[in-house]
C-alpha cells in the first residue's frame, strides 16, 4: 500500500480538489471546537456538582451554560457527521434497489437536506438578529442570547455546503 493510500484506492484528502479539502478541514475543525466546548461545559457541570456537594450550593447559572454549550457543540458536529455519512439512515427498503436507484435517492436526500439546512440557516440567522435587537439575556447570568446564534448559524451554513457537495459527488460521503 502506498503512503497516503488505502486498499480501496482512496488517496484521502490530499488527492481531493481544493474546495472539497477545504470543506473537509472546516468541518473537522468545527467538530473539534464543538468537542472542546462540550468538554468545557461538562467541566462546569462537574464543578457545579462538586460545589453543591462540598459547599451546599451549585454554581449560579450552570444550567444556562450547559444548555448553550450543548446546543453549540451539537450544531458544530453536524457538518462533520453528515460529511462522513454518520447520520442515522433507515434503509430497510433501499438496499433492494439497483445501485443507480440508490445513488439517485442519495442525491435526492442530499438536495432535500441542503434545502432544509439552508432554510434553517436563514431562520436561525433571523432569530439571532431578533435576539440582538431585543437585547435578550439569560435569566441568571445575564448573558446575551444572540451570541450563541453566531456559531450555530456558521455550523448550519457549513452543513448546507456539505449537503450540496455530497449531492454534487453523487450522494457519496467523504472518507
Amino acid at each position: 500500500m502506498s503512503e497516503g493510500g488505502s486498499r480501496t484506492g482512496d488517496t484521502g484528502a490530499a488527492a481531493r480538489p481544493g474546495l472539497e479539502r477545504a470543506l473537509e478541514r472546516a468541518c473537522t475543525w468545527l467538530a473539534v471546537a464543538g468537542g472542546m466546548v462540550m468538554l468545557a461545559f461538562t467541566a462546569a457541570s462537574v464543578a457545579s456538582i462538586l460545589s453543591r456537594s462540598v459547599f451546599g450550593s451549585p454554581l449560579v447559572g450552570d444550567f444556562e451554560l450547559t444548555e448553550r454549550g450543548t446546543a453549540i457543540a451539537v450544531f458544530a458536529m453536524l457538518p462533520y457527521c453528515h460529511l462522513r455519512g454518520g447520520n442515522v439512515v433507515v434503509d430497510m427498503f433501499v438496499g433492494m434497489f439497483a445501485p443507480a436507484v440508490r445513488r439517485f435517492l442519495a442525491v435526492l436526500c442530499d438536495v432535500l437536506f441542503a434545502i432544509v439546512a439552508g432554510l434553517m440557516t436563514w431562520r436561525l440567522a433571523l432569530g439571532g438578529i431578533n435576539q440582538y435587537q431585543f437585547n435578550d439575556m439569560s435569566m441568571m447570568l445575564q448573558i446575551p442570547t444572540w451570541w450563541m446564534f453566531v456559531p450555530i448559524v456558521v455550523s448550519m451554513a457549513l452543513l448546507t455546503l456539505v449537503c450540496v457537495a455530497r449531492a454534487a459527488r453523487g450522494g457519496r460521503e467523504f472518507r
